[in-house]
């Protein structure tokens, strides 16, 4: 994720780990196990499991501030250096998505059709009274779903394709990759029909599509961690302890906590806290400690991609089909909470070896081909200028 010549920040990746762990320990919660209200003699264990156990959705805000920190800080590097190419970022940025999210729509249809066909009832009805499932999965397995879900329009102009809700945030980032870059051309360039047009898109799609809205404000925060660290860079060294980052840290989980217990919804709330802390971390050069935990740190923030793409439908199959039922979150519910999240990672992992680990592959074929493409046509160029003009 760290630029050419920029130092890697594994701190970053252990945030980036924990936080699609987070989503994935609260999909299990949601659709294994029953609700807080309907749990008996849980004891202290399980109300602090049910306590940190639904930050699925907070998560969500913390990778929008990374993803405008690391896509909109590289948009912003190569306009500086004068080599933006609208061309090169979408192939870059599509073949990212597209390497993960196409055969994850192909795994949900497996799982989903398969889940249907064993169990059905209430998990694929949405009728078990699970928040993160509340749809009749059937109705969302058609073609015309699958290609709206394939050009980022979920929840836009359809559904999320089949079971699989976290698709959501898909599309959001997607829209952010497009708005962003349009208008910093402009701004930056202020030149060229190009310019004016990609960024009227931008404002059109921005007036179509205002649910985007706070989440790209959200990921603008990210931007701004980017013009900051190029404006106040960190220092080589630093003495003692980060306290900065320890103090932010502790206002960030503070928030976090006060969300759960006022019910507060509103984004904003822990974004900001979010911002600063990760400023903060940026600002003071944190680095993990030892170098075991930041190659572990690397390893599970390199396929959290995956991660978040598939664990849904596989967790919904294994609920509907193996347990027919939520079940209570006792001493036999913690082992069917470790033997999932074991399965959801080997499952994640082995989905990137397949596909996500390929992506710069992918993309350095895609520029080869593009490449040879285009010195293919400039001999047919000057031979039909030359045929004009004889």
């Amino acid at each position: 994720m760290a630029s050419p010549g920029k130092p890697h920040c594994d701190t970053l990746d252990l945030i980036r780990a924990l936080a699609a762990g987070a989503v994935c320990v609260s999909h299990l919660r949601n659709l294994m196990f029953v609700d807080y209200r309907s749990s008996v003699s849980i004891g202290l264990a399980g109300k602090v499991f049910y306590f940190v156990s639904n930050y699925g959705h907070t998560a969500v805000i913390v990778f929008f501030l990374l993803s405008g920190y690391f896509v909109g800080g590289s948009v912003l590097r190569q306009l500086d250096a004068g080599t933006w190419s609208w061309q090169r970022y979408l192939t870059e940025r599509l073949s990212r998505l597209w390497i993960v999210l196409v055969p994850a729509l192909l795994l949900t249809l497996f799982w989903d059709r398969l889940g249907l066909e064993l169990a059905g009832g209430p998990f694929y009805l949405g009728t078990e009274g699970t928040f993160d499932q509340q749809i009749n999965v059937a109705s969302h397995l058609g073609a015309a779903t699958l290609a709206c879900n394939l050009v980022f329009l979920q929840k836009l102009s359809c559904g999320t394709y089949g079971s699989n809700g976290p698709l959501w945030s898909l599309a959001n980032e997607f829209w952010y990759y497009l708005w962003f870059p349009a208008c910093a051309v402009l701004v930056r360039r202020r030149r060229g029909l190009g310019a004016f047009a990609m960024a009227a898109f931008a404002i059109g799609t921005m007036i179509a599509f205002p649910s985007l809205l706070s989440g790209f404000g959200l990921w603008l925060l990210g931007v701004v961690l980017a013009v900051l660290e190029k404006r106040v860079p960190a220092p080589s060294a630093r003495s003692g302890l980060p306290w900065l980052t320890l103090a932010s840290g502790a206002a960030f989980l503070a928030a976090l906590v006060c969300t759960r217990f006022f019910l507060l919804d509103n984004d904003w709330i822990v974004g900001v806290p979010c911002f600063v802390f990760l400023r903060c971390v940026l600002r003071e050069n944190v680095r993990l400690r030892p170098a075991a935990l930041s190659r572990v740190a690397i390893l599970f923030s390199g396929f959290s991609y995956s991660l978040y793409l598939t664990h849904f439908s596989f967790i919904l199959f294994v609920a509907a089909v193996g347990f027919g039922r939520r079940i209570h979150f006792d001493a036999d519910g913690v082992l069917v909470l470790a033997g999932m999240l074991v399965a959801c990672y080997a499952y994640a992992f082995v989905v990137y070896l397949l596909f996500e680990r390929n992506t710069r592959r992918v993309q350095q074929a895609i520029r080869q081909l593009q490449s040879g493409r285009t010195g293919a046509d400039a001999p047919a160029a000057r031979t039909g200028q030359g045929g004009t003009t004889s």
